[in-house]
């Protein structure tokens, strides 16, 4: 049995906001909903989604979709202690909001914070080669990502991993961490780290990519690797289709293989055949197809 589920008249708070989507979002608001919490699930209109709604509906959670007009009204009428829990979220807290004695919020970040602030951390870690990644559950304050740590998780990346992957694992991740601090949090008993603001990193945007989605030939094989697996979202094309220059043409291109072989060309060949490129480099051949002329 859990601290709070022992001592539940210690919560420090009389409202739970969980303000997100996906599948890390509402398993949280499920294990707040088991501590007889008042509890709410909100969506912004822009993260419209039928899979939170129908959750909610299901597990009897109060649900609201709301635009950030109706958002900052909402949180700025707030007069009970509320903690909002943000989970891939693309709501920005004002610090008209922040601000408020009554109001808490802790982040889930895809990250190992101070490293990658901002948008799309996963594709970044992968594309700059790091050996290791994880996520970051957070409290939140004015600027982006930078609020005291409450805990991270880290895993090693492999030279197969996918951004698509990697937010899978991370999903697992986040909520593990969840279980392991929401007692404190709600207790207010953490005991946070606070982040090395010399070893931030600039935040990353939604429109910003890898190299802006451009593969190079120059590159070097484990390089034109990164490149592919870091935009990889699978079905999700959170960065869009990469794209490459051949012969005074845009292509883009929707798939792509990986294979470590001994070559048959010369390093830094290439080859369009049948709708396919072939890039044959250092005892790796890379396949992209589904090729598509860019006017």
């Amino acid at each position: 049995m859990s601290v709070l589920g022992e001592l539940s008249n210690d919560c420090r708070f009389e409202k739970i906001i969980v303000i997100g989507v996906g599948t890390v979002a509402t398993n949280c608001a499920k294990l707040i909903k088991e501590k007889n919490l008042d509890l709410l699930f909100i969506e912004s209109r822009n993260d419209n989604s039928a899979f939170a709604k129908n959750f909610c509906e299901k597990n009897r959670i109060d649900y609201l979709q709301l635009d950030k007009e109706a958002l900052t009204n909402l949180f700025l009428n707030l007069d009970t202690a509320t903690l909002i829990i943000s989970v891939s979220n693309r709501y920005l807290f004002p610090s008209s909001i922040l601000s408020k004695s009554n109001i808490t919020v802790i982040n889930y970040h895809g990250a190992l914070l101070p490293k990658y602030p901002g948008r799309n951390a996963e594709a970044w870690a992968i594309f700059n080669n790091d050996k290791v990644a994880g996520i970051t559950w957070h409290y939140v304050v004015e600027v982006v990502d930078a609020g005291a740590i409450i805990t991270q998780k880290s895993l090693e990346l492999t030279s197969k991993v996918t951004s698509f992957s990697l937010l899978r694992a991370y999903s697992k991740m986040a909520f593990e961490a969840f279980v392991e601090i929401i007692d404190q949090v709600l207790l207010q008993t953490v005991d946070v780290i606070h982040q090395n603001f010399n070893e931030r990193q600039a935040i990353k945007y939604s429109w910003q990519k890898p190299n802006d989605g451009q593969l190079d030939f120059n590159w070097s094989s484990e390089a034109i690797s990164a490149f592919l697996l870091a935009m990889d979202y699978g079905p999700l094309q959170v960065l869009g289709l990469p794209y490459f220059y051949f012969e005074d043409e845009k292509y883009e291109f929707s798939k792509y293989k990986i294979v470590e072989e001994l070559t048959t060309l010369d390093n830094g060949t290439l080859a369009l055949l049948n709708n396919e490129l072939v890039i044959e480099r250092n005892n790796f051949k890379f396949i992209l197809s589904e090729l598509k002329v860019v006017e």
